[in-house]
């Protein structure tokens, strides 16, 4: 299961629109699977593009998860989100009712003026994560606008969130 969140971890970060330091936002990719483990939709969303669904199929990605065999009619959505939040408190990372959460990862940064991350520290994990962490979020470059007080170091909190949701179809 974990390679599947390791490919989704890859496309949202490849995905993602221009990511602002300044306010909250998320980010998403949300895989459907069969009871055989087979990829049957694969979609991207994100907070900084409302309104815009993506298709995010690979090949790698619609090879089957597992080989079990499960009951007809049952399907898996495995979501992999990261939500961003500006500040001294990290997005608490709640989920809807009915999904499960795999794993939860918390990464503290500190975003220089440029927007490069500066500094990177994993503070909370919990579950199974996929490979997101310091080295992946030090790759991302983050837009911190043009006003003068965005020459200053900021502070952030990147909260990484690993949910599943299970439903039996008619």
């Amino acid at each position: 299961m974990l390679s599947l969140v390791a490919f989704a971890a890859a496309a949202v970060a490849a995905e993602s629109p221009s990511l602002t330091a300044n306010a909250p936002w998320w980010d998403k990719i949300t895989m459907t699977m069969d009871s055989n483990g087979a990829e049957k939709a694969c979609a991207y969303e994100s907070s900084l593009k409302p309104a815009s669904a993506e298709t995010c199929t690979d090949e790698e990605s619609a090879a089957p998860a597992s080989k079990a065999k499960g009951p007809a009619g049952l399907f898996t959505k495995l979501t992999f989100e990261r939500r961003f939040s500006p500040g001294d408190r990290p997005e608490p990372g709640r989920l809807q009712p009915g999904d499960e959460l795999v794993g939860r990862q918390v990464i503290y940064l500190t975003i220089d003026g440029e927007g490069a991350v500066k500094g990177c520290k994993v503070i909370d994990v919990s579950g199974e994560v996929p490979d997101y962490g310091c080295k992946e979020a030090q790759t991302e470059k983050f837009n911190v606008g043009f006003d003068p007080a965005s020459a200053a170091t900021r502070q952030a909190f990147m909260t990484i969130l690993v949910y599943g949701h299970t439903e039996q179809l008619a």
